[in-house]
């Protein structure tokens, strides 16, 4: 059975991942769904990120499991794994140190 390989899409989250820039970031995330497409979330640049940033990847990590792709993130800051430590969604999402 062959399967057409999924295109790899990389998404920069910004210095300041917040309530303010969740409508953009949320939309953004929606359109990578419907191409099916993996996603690699570089995270290296966040300074600050709220629940609201953090959900939305949560559930797209979650929408892309369904579809059976993937999303994780790579090079997290400090201040992203503080966050994702805080509000228990390590385990959830794919971190890799890089």
């Amino acid at each position: 059975m062959a399967a057409l390989m999924a295109e790899h899409v990389t998404y920069q989250l910004e210095k300041s991942s917040d309530i303010s820039k969740s409508e953009i970031m949320h939309e953004q995330m929606e359109r990578f769904l419907t191409e099916a497409s993996d996603i690699v979330i570089d995270a290296s640049q966040v300074e600050r990120i709220d629940t609201s940033a953090l959900q939305i990847l949560v559930a797209l990590s979650r929408s892309l499991k369904n579809q059976h792709l993937s999303a994780c993130i790579q090079n997290p800051s400090e201040s992203f794994l503080s966050a994702a430590k805080l509000l228990g969604v390590v385990n959830e999402l794919e971190i890799q140190n890089t």
